[in-house]
C-alpha cells in the first residue's frame, strides 16, 4: 500500500512539473491570412521552429510570418485568421432607413432615418446585453434609450444574428414645434426586433446588415383636445453598421 501511495505521489508531482513547464499557447499569423496555434521552439536569424498544439513541429521562414501574439482568451479563432468575440465589452454603431408603406391611396411611401449606438457586454458566444441610445428622425425626432440583446447563431466568419431592442423614446421637438405653445408631445415605448448577417474580420471589428420592424409609441395633445392623440409609429428597418 505504501508503494502504491509513493508511486502515485511521484506520478502526480511529475505531471504537475510537466504542466508548469508547458509553454503558453500563442498564435502565429502568416502573411497569407492563415494562422497557427502553438508555441515557438527555436528562433534563428531567418526562420522559426514552431510547434503546433498536437506536437507537430514546422520550420517557417520569417518572411512568411506577419506576427506572433499571445492567444486572447476572449476570442474564438475562425477560418482564414478571422476572430469572433467570446467575452468582454464592445460597442456597435448602426444606421439606416425606416420604411413606412403609403398610408392612403395616391400617397407615396415614407422614409425616416435612424442612427443608434450601444455599449454591450458579451456574456457568451450566443448572447450579449447592453444599453443603447441614438436619434430617430420622424416628423417629430425621437431620442431612444433602450436595453439591447443580441447574439450570433453560429461560430463562423459569416453568421446570421438576432437583435432585440426595447426601451423608451423621448421626443425632441423641432424648432417649429417648440414655438407652438398649443402642442404638447410626449414619448413612449420602443420595441425593435431584427435579424441580419454579421461579417467577422481579422481584428475585433465586425460588419453588420440587419432587417427589422421598429415600433415606437408617442403622444401629442393640443390644448383644445380633452384626450391626447396616441400614435404608434411602425416602420420596416434596413440598416448597416459596425461592431468594435
Amino acid at each position: 500500500m505504501k508503494k502504491i501511495i509513493f508511486l502515485s505521489t511521484f506520478f502526480l508531482l511529475n505531471i504537475t512539473a510537466w504542466a508548469q513547464d508547458t509553454p503558453a499557447t500563442k498564435t502565429l499569423y502568416l502573411k497569407d491570412g492563415s494562422f497557427l496555434l502553438g508555441h515557438l521552439v527555436k528562433e534563428k536569424r531567418a526562420s522559426y521552429l514552431w510547434q503546433l498544439t498536437d506536437g507537430t513541429q514546422i520550420l517557417l521562414q520569417k518572411k512568411q510570418v506577419r506576427r506572433i501574439e499571445a492567444s486572447h482568451p476572449d476570442y474564438y479563432f475562425l477560418k482564414r485568421g478571422k476572430i469572433k468575440r467570446n467575452k468582454g465589452f464592445f460597442s456597435s454603431l448602426i444606421a439606416g432607413r425606416l420604411h413606412q408603406e403609403k398610408m392612403y391611396e395616391g400617397a407615396g411611401p415614407n422614409f425616416d432615418y435612424s442612427i443608434n449606438l450601444s455599449v454591450n457586454y458579451q456574456l457568451n458566444s450566443k448572447l450579449a446585453a447592453g444599453l443603447g441610445t441614438g436619434y430617430d428622425i420622424y416628423s417629430t425626432p425621437i431620442i431612444p434609450l433602450y436595453l439591447n440583446f443580441q447574439g450570433d447563431l453560429f461560430n463562423s466568419a459569416t453568421t446570421p444574428f438576432y437583435r432585440i431592442s426595447a426601451g423608451y423614446g423621448f421626443v425632441n421637438p423641432t424648432d417649429e414645434q417648440k414655438d407652438n405653445q398649443n402642442l404638447d408631445q410626449q414619448g413612449g415605448v420602443l420595441l425593435h426586433p431584427s435579424v441580419g448577417i454579421k461579417f467577422h474580420t481579422r481584428s475585433s471589428l465586425a460588419w453588420l446588415i440587419d432587417f427589422g420592424y421598429r415600433v415606437q409609441r408617442y403622444n401629442r395633445q393640443f390644448v383644445w383636445e380633452e384626450n391626447p392623440q396616441r400614435w404608434t409609429l411602425q416602420r420596416i428597418s434596413f440598416r448597416i453598421g459596425i461592431e468594435f
